[in-house]
């Protein structure tokens, strides 16, 4: 199983360098054929690892509902 993780850390880390820049995560997924949601949760996981950082957030347009 890490074999799989190893390749999937490679195959982001990959995409992140030839995009040489700030990257949307809905392109990044695009691009490499995946969930956003699933691709959020790898750069977690990368970011944890002190593989990748994240440098700027943004809030919505409009605020999100509130789930009750």
């Amino acid at each position: 199983m890490n074999g799989w993780w190893d390749d999937m850390d490679r195959e982001i880390l990959e995409a992140l360098t030839a995009a040489r820049g700030p990257t949307d995560p809905v392109e990044l997924a695009r691009a490499l054929g995946m969930p956003t949601a699933a691709l959020c949760s790898c750069l977690a996981m990368l970011v944890a690892d002190g593989k990748v950082r994240i440098r700027s957030v943004e809030s919505t347009p409009a605020p999100l509902a509130r789930v009750a």
